[in-house]
């Protein structure tokens, strides 16, 4: 079955991201006996970078990565799975910028300061963490990119992580995720110890204040000083990805879906232009906002209909369609058959 998530509305270079988790996967997957074929099939990088020092990816293919061994493995929760036991040390400067620092609110806003010396593609979202112990994530990438697997493995492994740093078993007051989840919610909630929520308009975690000022086991002020200059200085050196204004579109028409306001206007204005301006900026791409919209809701409805829990009505809410019938017509126009034939195809 091949990868899902991976729509053609991809930019021709994807922001990257460090390539080390992939490494300890893949040489799981062939110690569970998988052949090096199964495991790299239809990848740019290969065995070889089993032998790499600091692998770099992009991180469109690092996700596809994650899809894939879940697939390979029937493993839905993979990527939680992983997390839970996430090495957190592998990701070298960042990881102890992070664990030298005093407390678990430095350690989250540190891990968010530096994170451009490990990726181009992880944005984090602190300003709401000091007065409402609120921190959101997201990946800068199209919407079509399947990203479920790395988006949890990501989420239990800085909760790990901060538990491991603290020696306490630190809990969200709740947890909210964007993408689709209807099994296994109870796994997630018992390692997590919180309500957790799915299909939401972000990725969040809310924390305690209390729980924010703990100090880290980990804490060392004159490591944090010597690295924390480190640190500022590979950020000087990174230059930052910047998204291309197909990518900003997606992300914003893909945030608007099921509320039914993905249209130009609402979509332009949010992104500081008129529809007009947007018009005129797409053309010089060679595109219209109906053709990102239109190729947008068919990427997503294929990798909607590779998820046996999500029912066709929820599917076209989730695309925003007002009725199934619409869904219906459109799935037809996109591939000729309708979308109940063409899941019960694929599985």
């Amino acid at each position: 079955m091949p990868r899902t998530g991976r729509g053609h509305l991809m930019p021709a270079r994807s922001p990257r991201h460090g390539a080390v988790y992939v490494q300890s996967l893949a040489e799981d997957l062939l110690a569970q006996g998988f052949s090096e074929a199964e495991v790299f099939r239809d990848f740019p990088f290969g065995p070889e970078i089993l032998g790499e020092r600091n692998p770099v990816a992009e991180f469109s293919d690092i996700a596809a990565f994650f899809e894939h061994a879940a697939e390979l493995t029937d493993d839905d929760t993979l990527g939680f799975r992983r997390g839970e036991v996430r090495e957190m040390r592998r990701i070298g400067l960042l990881c102890y910028v992070g664990i030298s620092s005093p407390t678990v609110m430095d350690f989250i806003k540190n891990i968010a300061r530096y994170r451009r010396v490990f990726t181009d593609a992880l944005e984090i979202d602190v300003q709401h963490l000091e007065d409402r112990g609120e921190l959101r994530w997201s990946f800068a990438v199209p919407s079509t990119v399947g990203r479920r697997q790395y988006v949890e493995f990501g989420a239990s492994g800085i909760v790990a992580a901060i538990r491991q740093a603290t020696q306490t078993r630190i809990e969200p007051l709740n947890a909210r995720f964007r993408h689709a989840r209807n099994t296994d919610v109870a796994m997630v909630e018992s390692f997590l110890g919180c309500p957790v929520q799915f299909g939401t308009e972000v990725n969040a975690f809310q924390f305690a204040a209390g729980d924010l000022s703990l100090p880290l086991s980990t804490s060392d002020d004159h490591l944090f000083d010597m690295l924390q200059g480190y640190a500022e200085d590979a950020l000087q050196r990174s230059a930052p990805a910047t998204s291309s204004l197909v990518v900003r579109v997606e992300r914003e028409i893909a945030d608007r879906l099921a509320s039914g306001e993905a249209v130009q206007d609402i979509v332009s204005r949010a992104m500081g232009m008129s529809a007009r301006t947007l018009s005129r900026r797409l053309a010089e791409e060679d595109t219209t906002f109906f053709s990102i919209l239109d190729n947008l809701r068919h990427s997503l409805a294929i990798t909607y209909l590779s998820n046996p829990d999500l029912r066709l009505r929820e599917i076209a809410f989730l695309l925003g369609y007002s009725s199934l019938a619409a869904f219906h017509d459109a799935f037809r126009r996109w591939t000729g058959t309708s979308p109940g034939k063409f899941r019960d195809r694929e599985t």
